[in-house]
């Protein structure tokens, strides 16, 4: 339904920002389907909107629950690369994702970049 929307808006001659990115992204994390996740995470900096802390978070939450953490891991890497600063929500979502797939080494390493 999200994406009916998206295309709607496109049709209509109206440029989508970061939040009705973020929303979409959501949209696909909620069903569950990462790959499409990031690929509206990609077509948003193909359209040259800048996505915000929670753009990343919510990327990097898909992936999570995907548990696909050395994917979220890519995310988290990006977000700082394109200067955006990570918060709590970004830390905790990164450790539960590691915590997940059974690799409490890399949680302590997030958790460790919060200090």
């Amino acid at each position: 339904k999200a994406n009916e929307v998206f295309q709607l808006m496109q049709k209509q001659g109206v440029r989508p920002d970061e939040v009705t990115f973020s929303t979409l992204i959501n949209a696909a994390s909620q069903a569950k389907q990462p790959d499409k996740a990031n690929e509206v995470f990609q077509l948003m900096q193909q359209q040259g909107v800048r996505p915000d802390k929670v753009t990343f978070n919510t990327l990097i939450n898909a992936f999570s629950q995907a548990k696909q953490p050395d994917k979220a891991n890519e995310v988290f890497q990006l977000m700082q690369q394109q200067g955006v600063r990570p918060d709590k929500v970004t830390f905790n979502t990164l450790i539960n994702a590691f915590s997940q797939a059974q690799q409490p080494d890399k949680a302590m390493e997030v958790f460790q970049l919060m200090q």
